[in-house]
């Protein structure tokens, strides 16, 4: 009920007490001026506004002094002066009484437009919004769409830094189809954009393309059933060494029936010098067919499903390449330790699943190196620091839940004692990271070594720490030599 109704009630009721105490005639005339007055005020309240009451309290009021002030007929004039008194008094009390009414009028007409005019402001400061859930099961079809919003296209760019080095990040935001095979990647970074696909339902890498986007020489191997010739995904193809025995790496079906390696972060577990220990940890050369030793440019693809339902918390590290100038240097680039006579260039989560390149490259504040600090410059966001690897165009990409995404990246060995080193990541086949003009070795001994195998929450601190226990797989590992020493 709005709210000038229930004081229109109340003071009715209290005027109408009031007007019986005057005379017939003069009750007559107040109850004609307060039904002015409601008519008047009804009307307004259908289509005025607060400013538009003024002609109708004017009307009024001047309705009242030409009763209160027009001169009595000589038929009409008491031959009392007391009588006469009580008359005049009597109108007095009519023009208090519409007086009354008038302001009362213009109060409940104030209430009711404010409360009307705030509606639609609280209404114009919180557009609607239906937000739903996508999911890739058929019952369970969710869309986020914003009021007065047309869906945005990506585009991309190319940004050269100072140090001659070029990146394309690119951001995605996910649009799945209702079944479960397929699915887009699109979004938007503030500085750089491009587009992705992302394949599910046990599709796992979307085509050998995605693994090997820059083709499939002769010296290559996959275990991706998607190629005739794929290998097995077992222990006997990646030949792992310098293993975390705490940590397994079980084959076994992914959620959608792929086959795949599992990694299991319990509850509670970041890096592997705490307790539970999770993910996994291995280095993996691969095959005897294909010696990593010898190569310049190598690229290296494989396919990720993280479980539905994923946190991600802080972040947490994926697999890479590493190198070095010897087995055992090579494998001193990382937790927190950097060398100029190794390299790790491994993929990293963040919060919410964004994803990026992270690096141990030779720092770039010892002589020579100089050129490395151009990663700290690579669209959308990237971040440099003195002990722990660099975070290389972070949100670039995003990785999903409940679906694989394929991932795979390039890195070419510079010269030695040139910055001609490159690094390139493609996500679902669309190249996403490039970075050119870097150092990771410094000498002719430093080589490509292989496979940096790990996966685990952290991060350094507890905050990193998985909340949960849970779950991603692994599958699809594919090498190629692009260019041999």
């Amino acid at each position: 009920m709005p709210i000038y109704s229930s004081r229109r009630k109340r003071n009715q009721a209290y005027y109408s007490g009031v007007l019986l105490h005057i005379d017939s005639n003069m009750h007559m005339k107040a109850q004609e001026i307060f039904r002015v007055i409601e008519i008047g005020k009804t009307a307004c309240l259908a289509h005025c506004s607060v400013g538009q009451l003024a002609p109708l309290v004017f009307l009024s009021a001047l309705f009242v002094l030409f009763s209160f002030f027009a001169p009595p007929t000589p038929s009409s004039l008491p031959s009392d002066p007391t009588t006469n008194l009580a008359m005049y008094a009597s109108r007095l009390y009519i023009v208090l009484v519409a007086l009354l009414a008038t302001l009362v009028a213009a109060d409940s007409l104030h209430d009711s437009q404010w409360s009307r005019r705030a509606h639609k402001a609280i209404a114009r400061s919180k557009p609607a919004e239906v937000a739903v859930e996508r999911s890739t099961k058929p019952n369970r079809r969710l869309v986020r769409r914003r009021s007065c919003k047309a869906p945005s296209n990506s585009t991309s760019s190319t940004i050269k830094s100072v140090a001659s080095i070029t990146a394309t990040g690119a951001t995605q935001s996910q649009t799945q189809a209702e079944t479960t095979s397929t699915s887009t990647s699109t979004s938007t970074s503030a500085k750089s954009t491009s587009t992705g696909t992302s394949g599910g339902g046990g599709g796992g890498a979307l085509s050998l393309a995605a693994l090997f986007p820059e083709g499939t020489p002769g010296t290559s191997w996959t275990t991706s059933p998607k190629s005739d010739s794929a290998l097995p995904l077992s222990d006997s193809t990646l030949n792992p060494t310098r293993l975390i025995k705490a940590l397994a790496h079980t084959y076994m079906s992914a959620p959608d029936g792929k086959q795949a390696m599992r990694a299991t972060y319990p509850e509670g577990s970041y890096t592997f010098t705490h307790t539970p220990q999770g993910g996994l940890s291995f280095y993996a050369p691969g095959p005897n067919s294909l010696d990593m030793t010898t190569a310049k440019t190598l690229t290296f693809g494989y396919s990720v499903f993280f479980e539905e339902g994923f946190d991600f918390n802080m972040g947490g590290k994926l697999p890479g390449l590493y190198g070095g100038n010897d087995a055992d240097v090579a494998i001193g680039c990382s937790g927190g330790r950097r060398s100029t006579e190794c390299y790790s260039v491994r993929l990293m989560w963040r919060t919410n699943g964004m994803g990026e390149i992270y690096s141990y490259l030779p720092d770039y504040e010892v002589d020579g190196f100089a050129a490395n600090k151009g990663v700290c410059d690579i669209p959308p966001m990237s971040e440099c620091n003195p002990t722990y690897g660099a975070s290389v165009g972070r949100g670039a990409f995003v990785f999903p839940t409940g679906q694989w995404t394929t991932v795979s990246q390039r890195v070419k060995l510079n010269d030695p004692g040139q910055a001609n080193g490159e690094m390139q990541l493609w996500v679902n086949g669309k190249s996403v990271i490039d970075v050119s003009g870097i150092i990771l070795r410094d000498s002719a001994a430093g080589r490509h070594r292989g496979i940096q195998m790990q996966t685990f929450f952290g991060g350094s601190e507890p905050e990193w720490a998985s909340p949960k226990t849970q779950s991603s797989y692994f599958s699809d590992f594919s090498v190629a030599i692009l260019e041999t020493l």
